[in-house]
């Protein structure tokens, strides 16, 4: 079932970086190795496997079914030489298969790694123009606020979400504890010894989509952009790989101040936003007796 879509996201940030944002009215978008997460997909991420890898999974896997106790299904040609060879009690061993099984599998193994060079190629353009703006559902996200909002000492800001907004597909991030991978070893053996359809261009955006278990509190929602390539901005490194994107003034709902934020920092962004942003209502967040909780109180004056 697809997640329903939120109509408000958060952004949780430091106090400088949400007067930045109020400031320029816009949000920076980045690529996906500016997280400086040792767990995200990014264009310098490899396969964790190789030609030989795949090559000799394929023999062991075809060998198999050449002694095992059933014969194979399927209609591909190299499952109606295993039954053939079964059948005709070809080998003796699984030793003396595996001189023909090297010869027939390294063609097979061959083709697809071409097309795992297209993938790669694929995915290393697809991961340097994509650009990445992460929020949360809700303002009351204590993960949110320690991790992201300097231990409480920063800001939550509430966006309009959804079409016709600037953040206009949302996707939810799911938690696991399988790091994905741009294509696995399975799914590639799947290919080569099945001829199954395996296209993991068609799977790129799931791979950003995926974060580990840990760190599921966060709630994590993220919006996606795919900006035009400019080779000429490599010129600058990867550093630079980010965008700074505008928003509408009425798309900003909502101000929270952590419960630790400094009493300089709420009056100048409280003045900020009632100059720019005088829609937008602001807040005060404060622990709640007796839980592990935080609330908000409605601030209406300086």
């Amino acid at each position: 079932m697809a997640a329903h879509t939120p109509e408000t996201l958060v952004k949780y940030c430091t106090a400088d970086t949400a007067q930045k944002i109020l400031s320029s009215q816009t949000l920076r978008w980045s690529a996906p190795h500016q997280y400086s997460d040792p767990f995200e997909l990014t264009h310098e991420t490899q396969l964790n496997f190789d030609p030989h890898v795949l090559l000799q999974a394929a023999i062991k896997m075809a060998s198999a079914m050449i002694f095992g106790k059933d014969a194979p299904r399927g209609g591909t040609p190299l499952m109606a030489a295993i039954r053939r060879w079964r059948d005709e009690e070809r080998f003796a061993s699984p030793e003396e298969a595996e001189d023909v099984l090297r010869e027939l599998l390294s063609q097979v193994v061959d083709q697809r790694q071409a097309i795992l060079d297209q993938v790669m190629t694929d995915w290393r353009k697809f991961a340097r123009t994509l650009r990445i703006c992460s929020f949360s559902a809700k303002p009351d996200n204590l993960s949110a606020w320690q991790n992201f909002s300097d231990n409480h000492r920063g800001v939550a800001i509430r966006f309009q979400s959804g079409e016709f907004t600037a953040l206009p597909k949302p996707r939810k991030v799911e938690y696991s504890t399988v790091r994905p991978e741009i294509t696995t070893l399975k799914e590639q053996m799947s290919a080569v010894m099945n001829s199954e359809r395996v296209v993991p261009q068609e799977h790129f955006f799931e791979k950003f989509t995926c974060k580990p278990a840990t760190s599921a509190g966060e709630q994590e929602w993220r919006c996606f952009q795919q900006i035009k390539e400019d080779l000429n901005a490599t010129s600058g490194g990867d550093q630079v790989w980010h965008n700074d994107i505008k928003f509408e003034r009425s798309e900003i709902t909502a101000v929270y101040f952590g419960a630790f934020t400094p009493i300089k920092i709420k009056r100048e962004i409280f003045d900020l936003v009632k100059e720019k942003y005088s829609q937008a209502k602001i807040f005060q967040a404060k622990a709640v007796s007796g839980k592990y909780e935080i609330e908000f109180e409605r601030i209406t004056k300086r």
